[in-house]
């Protein structure tokens, strides 16, 4: 199965640096050859996503969005994505360091796709990126890139 994945092009809004960088260095050890576009809040992720630079690269495949941003709350940045036309089938795993019952609740109303705890990412990164990898990669069944 591991020799036919496929790379994902990923988008990842997330305001804490170092657990970018984790979170990108664990998808390069695992072999794949994902593009990942980093913001570190969501006000810029936004504006990439309905620019034209979005269109000429490609529509991401996953945007994985942490809930606590500077500028614009992931929250918020969830209800724009599943509300625009051109980000609404993009899927949306959420990372956060929140494990409230109603930010859980939340985010599945407003749209996600998953709900992953940071912690359970930053313990056994390597497992779990794995997993998102073959899951989202091989499994599930990605509407095309525009």
């Amino acid at each position: 199965m591991a020799d036919h994945r496929s790379a994902l092009s990923i988008v990842l809004i997330d305001d804490n640096h170092d657990h970018a960088r984790i979170l990108q260095w664990a998808f390069q050890q695992n072999g794949s050859r994902n593009r990942i576009t980093y913001f570190d809040d969501g006000k810029s992720a936004l504006d990439f996503l309905n620019s034209p630079a979005c269109d000429e690269q490609g529509r991401p495949d996953l945007i994985f969005l942490d809930l606590n941003l500077p500028r614009i709350d992931g929250r918020e940045v969830l209800r724009r994505l599943k509300g625009e036309e051109n980000t609404v089938g993009i899927p949306v795993i959420i990372i956060s360091s929140s494990d409230r019952e109603e930010d859980v609740r939340k985010a599945y109303e407003l749209g996600a796709s998953s709900y992953v705890s940071k912690s359970v990412i930053l313990q056994e990164f390597g497992s779990v990126v794995k997993t998102f990898q073959e899951y989202w990669s091989t499994i599930a069944k990605l509407p095309p890139r525009k």
